[in-house]
């Protein structure tokens, strides 16, 4: 029988034993702490955590992001970007008691006193979690002393680099360019804005605002953990924005400021000359408009209006006092773009479309003569003519190069009586024909608030009737017993003022009566001349360069084919041409001009009140050394007549656009 080892045995029974003792002991206390742990937490700690889990949220704050650039038609910048240090408060991170030697402390590095703090604080309209501006384009070194004593005497004061509109050629084309604001609370409300927040920038006039969507960028996101008083925790992620995409437009920034310099010079050197309607001692010549349009595409190689504004005043802000000023019109509006936001009677520059209108449908054969006497009568109402000479039998062509209006008298009531014959309400040759040129409503040009003009007819005349008839018949009451004013008034609130006479015919046929234009329009109207009747809708962007360097071209649109026959358009080349030359009404001006150039005078009347109003349309009868043929629009408030104002700066524009030597602009002979 073998022996038994009986320690042995033990020792492993006990060493078992202790193990096993140990691992109970470990295992208990790991319940111990386990317990310990979560008595700690929903106990001890428990409400911090749940202040902390109800308080603590995700906010998304926005980073701004720099707007496209617009450039002219060389990639010359027009509108570009810098970035500047903005000092901004976060009024929540101030305590109360804190608050006043803040703002005071902080007014005296800013130049600022505290209530202007206050007050920039309260105008802001950004994201509450966004630091509101009170300063935009703060030197360096205080932006670095801000800094350094943020801790102890700035809490709350934040300062940011942001981009900021400049001007790099001033105020080159403001009418054009447009400028950008704060969104307004009526935008934020709207669906067209719903992706805007408060505080945005945006293109408030121009192409600023007709290409938002293209010059607007694409804002960052920083995601941040903020407490119940709105303090940031920490930040959880960031999305940097992207820029906006760039403009180039078909402006030529030469030609640009040339025409520019000619309507200034223009308008100036008429408030010299003395006004022969006895209005006032010297023409007022109170505003205008020149257009340079290229024939064959639409396209804007510049667009001035005077007076004008300068688009950097907006920048952080346009003040109360100068947005007051531009708008204010006893300072002749300089906010108003006046080649495409104002109408005007256009004189004898209509006359294209009345002969136009009268050779298409027969009134008038191409080499056919009618009649120009000084005078013309109808229904014992006397029309004269500009001129007191009786120029004799003359032809279509011949009409236009002397401006006869008894001709067009004649055309417009050929047109009227066919109409009254005919028995179809709906029948107007002349203003049917007119709105098919473009006129009586918008071309469509790429800019904010282009305001459509005025064709008047028998459906207008009515309508128009309609609306004034309460305040005709008032006025009626009031005039003078036996006046003149007392029998129009009397006539207009009767049920006859409704009705679209004769007389109203004649005077629209020479671009007077209700006939309204924008100088774009009339720039339209020549183009089709030069280019054989094609409508455009004039443009001034030429192609969207995105970030990524991808390039979108903006197409020419076609408005209309009038087709005009051959024999229409050579009878208005023929006439227009003769304008500038021996016996026309412009010849004055173009006698010793170079390059051959069609145009014509246009002197609209406003009665007694004012003085008359000065237009010349006119364009290149070759095409430029660059391929363009250029068309070139004047029109000058209260400047007299076509040929004495008008007629010179187009000629200087002439002179720039051709890269002919440039000459003084001396006003021309009085014509029409």
């Amino acid at each position: 029988m073998p022996s038994l080892n009986v320690p042995a045995a033990t020792d492993q029974a006990e060493s078992t034993r202790l193990r096993l003792v140990f691992f109970a002991l470990l295992l208990v206390s790991l319940f111990v702490l386990l317990f310990a742990r979560m008595w700690y937490l929903q106990v001890m700690a428990g409400a911090d955590f749940a202040d902390r889990a109800e308080g603590n949220a995700v906010r998304t704050v926005s980073m701004e992001a720099p707007r496209g650039k617009i450039l002219d038609r060389e990639g010359e910048p027009l509108v570009d970007n810098e970035f500047v240090y903005v000092v901004g408060v976060q009024p929540a991170e101030i305590d109360d008691d804190e608050e006043e030697d803040v703002y005071e402390d902080l007014g005296e590095v800013l130049d600022m006193d505290g209530d202007e703090i206050a007050t920039e604080i309260e105008r802001s309209r950004v994201s509450p979690l966004r630091p509101r501006p009170i300063a935009v384009d703060v030197p360096e070194e205080v932006v670095l002393y801000i800094w350094e004593n943020q801790s102890t005497r700035y809490p709350g004061v934040y300062a940011e680099r942001l981009p900021r509109r400049t001007y790099p050629q001033g105020d080159l084309a403001s009418h054009v360019l447009g400028y950008v604001t704060e969104i307004g609370e009526d935008q934020l409300a709207s669906e067209a804005y719903e992706d805007y927040r408060a505080g945005e920038l945006i293109g408030s006039a121009g192409v600023e605002s007709g290409y938002e969507s293209e010059l607007r960028g694409t804002e960052g996101l920083r995601r941040l953990e903020v407490n119940p008083r709105n303090e940031v925790v920490r930040q959880l992620d960031e999305v940097l924005p992207t820029p906006g995409s760039d403009l180039r437009l078909t402006l030529d920034s030469d030609v640009q400021a040339d025409t520019e310099e000619a309507l200034l010079e223009g308008i100036e050197t008429a408030r010299q000359e003395p006004d022969d309607n006895n209005v006032a001692s010297t023409l007022r010549a109170t505003g205008g408009a020149v257009v340079v349009l290229d024939a064959d595409n639409g396209e804007v190689r510049a667009m001035a209006s005077y007076p004008d504004y300068d688009p950097s005043e907006f920048v952080g802000g346009v003040s109360t006092e100068y947005f007051a000023d531009i708008q204010d019109p006893d300072n002749e509006i300089p906010l108003l773009n006046r080649a495409i936001q104002q109408t005007y009677p256009p004189g004898s520059v209509f006359k294209v479309v009345t002969a136009s209108a009268a050779l298409e449908h027969g009134f008038v054969g191409p080499n056919e003569t009618l009649p120009c006497p000084p005078q013309w009568e109808w229904n014992d109402q006397t029309f004269p003519n500009w001129s007191s000479v009786d120029s004799g039998d003359i032809s279509m062509a011949q009409s236009l190069t002397e401006s006869c209006n008894t001709v067009y008298y004649e055309l417009a009531r050929d047109m009227w009586h066919a109409e009254q014959a005919s028995g179809d309400d709906e029948r107007e040759y002349l203003a049917d024909h007119a709105e098919e040129w473009g006129l009586g409503g918008t071309l469509g040009i790429d800019l904010a608030s282009e305001r459509g003009g005025v064709v008047p007819g028998r459906e207008w005349k009515r309508e128009y009737w309609e609306q004034t008839r309460d305040r005709n018949c008032a006025l009626a009451e009031t005039a003078p017993d036996g006046s003149y004013e007392e029998r129009l008034y009397t006539e207009l609130c009767s049920e006859q003022g409704a009705n679209w006479r004769g007389g109203d015919a004649v005077n629209m046929s020479i671009g007077q009566g209700d006939v309204q234009t924008t100088p774009l329009q009339i720039a339209s109207v020549y183009a089709a001349v030069a280019n054989g009747g094609t409508v455009f809708a004039p443009r001034v962007a030429d192609e969207v360069v995105r970030p990524d360097g991808e390039v979108e071209a903006v197409e020419p649109e076609v408005v209309n084919d009038l087709e005009l026959s051959d024999s229409t358009v050579q009878v208005l080349r023929s006439g227009l041409q003769g304008v500038n030359e021996d016996g026309g009404t412009a010849e004055s001006t173009f006698e010793d001009f170079g390059p051959t150039i069609a145009g014509k005078t246009g002197t609209a009347q406003f009665g007694d009140s004012k003085q008359p109003y000065s237009w010349y349309a006119g364009y290149t009868v070759d095409p430029a050394e660059d391929g363009s043929r250029y068309v070139v629009v004047s029109l000058i408030e209260e400047g007299g007549g076509g040929s004495q104002t008008s007629a010179p700066i187009v000629r200087r524009v002439f002179e720039s656009v051709l890269d002919v030597e440039e000459t003084e602009i001396d006003l021309g002979e009085v014509t029409d």
